[in-house]
């Protein structure tokens, strides 16, 4: 660490993404996670949630809002996450998943990952304060906006591509590293 920076290598994530998984191996979190992902990687296309996923993904994410996610109408959540799925531009894509109980961009941005994991980065507080710290976030790490996620996604993507790893791994890594770190 050099001047309160950072660099994100290869090893670094290697790192951190195992201290991660052996943090939450068996875990609820895990758990749920796994779930969540495996039945949407087995839905046909176009993707999309029905309630009972997307409110596992929901809790997940936020556990804050669980009885907001639960007020959702059972089609509506198909119909949203498909449209979502569906739309090309990232902010429409966002932004349509917005328009359910519960749902701001944090969740949303869980959501698409769960949806195009290869995609869409996992919006998350701890890992926009990782990157702070590697120099790579100018905004404030509290930042939930459509802006800001719009800045977030391609800085995720182009790490995860630079360094040969999945966006999910990049995150844990990232996550853990804020968790974790005693520096």
């Amino acid at each position: 660490m050099v001047d309160g920076t950072f660099r994100i290598t290869s090893g670094f994530v290697s790192f951190w993404d195992e201290k991660y998984d052996l943090k939450f191996q068996g875990s609820e979190e895990l758990q749920v996670e796994l779930q969540v992902r495996d039945w949407v990687a087995a839905r046909p296309q176009p993707k999309s949630f029905d309630k009972k996923h997307f409110v596992k993904a929901g809790w997940w994410k936020s556990r804050r809002q669980i009885h907001r996610y639960e007020q959702n109408d059972e089609a509506l959540v198909t119909e949203a996450t498909r449209f979502s799925y569906e739309a090309s531009a990232p902010a429409l894509k966002l932004h349509i998943l917005t328009v359910l109980d519960g749902v701001q961009v944090p969740v949303a941005s869980a959501l698409l990952h769960f949806l195009q994991p290869e995609e869409f980065p996992i919006f998350d507080k701890r890992v926009r304060n990782s990157l702070s710290r590697a120099g790579l976030w100018r905004r404030g790490v509290s930042d939930q906006s459509l802006e800001a996620w719009l800045e977030y996604v391609p800085i995720m993507r182009g790490l995860a591509r630079n360094l040969g790893v999945s966006l999910r791994t990049l995150d844990k890594a990232l996550w853990a590293f804020d968790k974790w770190d005693p520096t």
